[in-house]
């Protein structure tokens, strides 16, 4: 059986050393590329592009879409002025993963964001962010951990009706933590489907869509030493396959 293809949502790494210092690289985290081939699926990078015809061209050939991590999402996207707490943003990258999910949706392709993705896709959508953890006064965990990528470091509870606790068989999980913004007010369509304990939105799918999964952890991180971050992956790549 033909293996799903399941394009990654590139980013730039500069070089700020070396022979060409400012040069530019094309790159994805291997983390989710050995998540997409321990899942079953063949990982494409998509490369950053300005173009966004070319970014929707990207999406024809593929059978999935996974946004992924990066940058704080520009907030002049959600109607907001950047506040003190915002770090690097990148508005055309936005405007790339932006590109690729309205073709990926135009073609009702499977879709998972992870983390930015999760941010982005919540935007996309009407919705607007915490532009840092500092201005959400409910929030009270540590969510940016300076521990190892795939420890897992604090509860999430999912809604028991919902796809994703359905897919696990349970309402609780354990997963890593590696942000500084959240979903503030959720997009339309969107429902919010796992939060950590102190309200923090860590998981959402969409209600008026086929598959449309996002995560505000890193289960790519997690797929070795988790069963239910393998399982997400798993689903993912089945739901691209058919």
């Amino acid at each position: 059986m033909k293996k799903p293809r399941i394009g990654l949502s590139g980013s730039h790494i500069v070089d700020t050393a070396g022979v060409c210092p400012g040069y530019r690289r094309a790159f994805v985290n291997h983390d989710y590329v050995q998540s997409v081939i321990n899942a079953g699926g063949t990982p494409i990078m998509l490369p950053f592009t300005d173009d966004e015809e070319v970014a929707k061209d990207m999406i024809a050939a593929v059978d999935g879409l996974l946004l992924t991590g990066g940058h704080d999402v520009y907030p002049l996207h959600y109607g907001e002025e950047p506040l003190q707490g915002i770090e690097d943003v990148w508005p055309e990258r936005d405007r790339f993963d932006f590109a690729l999910l309205e073709e990926a949706q135009r073609r009702r392709l499977p879709i998972m964001g992870i983390c930015r993705g999760h941010q982005i896709i919540n935007v996309y959508h009407g919705g607007s962010l915490y532009q840092d953890l500092k201005y959400d006064d409910c929030c009270t965990l540590k969510h940016s951990q300076d521990q190892r990528p795939d420890l897992a470091t604090h509860t999430v509870t999912l809604e028991g009706d919902s796809h994703l606790a359905q897919l696990l068989s349970t309402t609780s999980i354990v997963t890593n933590s590696f942000h500084h913004q959240t979903v503030r007010r959720v997009g339309e369509g969107l429902r919010v489907t796992g939060l950590a304990k102190d309200g923090t939105v860590e998981a959402m799918e969409c209600t008026e869509y086929p598959y449309l999964m996002t995560y505000q952890f890193h289960p790519e991180m997690m797929t070795t030493t988790a069963d239910f971050a393998k399982r997400i992956f798993e689903d993912f790549i089945q739901a691209a396959r058919q």
